[in-house]
């Protein structure tokens, strides 16, 4: 819905050949965030793997926060994120609002994805220490990606390797893996997080690059698709190649969640 924003910028600034711009656009071209084949292809140009984190529910949470903006029921989703993994994108469950709390709810969604999963990642990064390890441990997940901060980039968990969470019911390590998330594209420039200029993002991403290649860890890279429209000069297109770049400069192994768990045995 790339449309949709700057559509209501214009319609609270009473710009109507804009908005009359925007919606003619709408019906006549194919949406920039309509990009799932284009992400797939760019990051297969940089010799790396992509990993979708589809989210199955379309409707509003009870809190009013939204959801997916496709409904990804449809035949045409269906195919479409099919034909993905046959190129050989790995799929994986975000879960919606609710979803960390509330196994069933988890499995209900994960079922609507058309091929069997692996790994688990949050909207919003929903968490509750007490409740969520319990409720992957239930579930399929074999893997999870959801611990980061939202607000900044680097190691929640002090840590840049997989491990296992502890599961306060069971007092025992969680059966599934924990892949860290480092850093997000939103937060770099969100208004309420680090917004940061173009220029600054590598340089401030450099340090914690260079602490994970010290130690051999893992670095999860999380780029909506939405920040692949070029439209997007601050945290978009630009920004993604010349983090990836960097990252191929120093011989970084591209792997996905499934590759991580073949290597950290449980």
């Amino acid at each position: 819905s790339a449309w949709k924003a700057p559509a209501k910028v214009a319609w609270r600034q009473r710009d109507w050949p804009s908005v009359g711009r925007r919606l003619w656009r709408y019906c006549t071209q194919i949406d920039a965030w309509d990009n799932l084949e284009l992400v797939q292809r760019t990051v297969a140009s940089f010799g790396a793997k992509s990993t979708f984190f589809l989210l199955p529910e379309h409707q509003r949470a009870v809190n009013g926060t939204p959801n997916a903006d496709y409904d990804l029921r449809t035949t045409a989703m269906q195919r479409r994120v099919k034909a993905l993994a046959d190129r050989g994108a790995e799929l994986a469950v975000h879960g919606s609002i609710g979803t960390a709390t509330d196994g069933r709810q988890w499995q209900r969604e994960q079922a609507q994805l058309p091929v069997p999963v692996a790994g688990s990642r949050f909207h919003y990064l929903s968490w509750e220490p007490r409740r969520t390890p319990t409720v992957l441990d239930q579930t399929a997940a074999v893997y999870d990606s959801t611990l980061g901060f939202a607000e900044h980039y680097g190691f929640r968990h002090s840590y840049c390797h997989p491990f296992q969470p502890f599961n306060f019911e069971r007092g025992a390590a969680c059966r599934f893996l924990e892949i860290p998330l480092n850093v997000m594209d939103a937060t770099l420039h969100h208004p309420n997080y680090l917004q940061l200029a173009p220029d600054e993002i590598l340089p401030a991403l450099r340090p914690m690059f260079q602490e994970t290649e010290r130690f051999g860890g893992v670095c999860t890279l999380l780029w909506h698709n939405d920040h692949f429209d070029p439209a997007n000069e601050t945290t978009g297109p630009r920004q993604f190649a010349e983090l990836m770049r960097y990252l191929c400069s120093r011989n970084t192994a591209f792997v996905n969640g499934r590759d991580i768990c073949e290597v950290v045995k449980l």
